[in-house]
């Protein structure tokens, strides 16, 4: 049997103070674990050297993006 499903069966049986109690410490876990989690955006840029040809407007795909029949 798993864990989760011990604890499942288990929780079943706790009263109203220990469900409190369980519950804040599965928010306080979570809110930690989110914490330690890594973003893209906690990387450093990257450096891909210089540009060889600027953007232009024919370079856009937003507008063909918005109008795709497939959205």
């Amino acid at each position: 049997m798993s864990t989760l499903a011990q604890i499942e069966m288990a929780v079943t049986h706790l009263d109203a103070g220990e469900l409190s109690h369980l519950e804040r410490l599965v928010h306080s876990l979570r809110i930690r674990k989110a914490k330690n989690q890594r973003s893209a955006l906690d990387l450093p840029p990257l450096k891909l050297g210089k540009v060889l040809k600027p953007l232009s407007v024919e370079d856009d795909l937003l507008e063909e993006m918005l109008d795709d029949a497939r959205n």
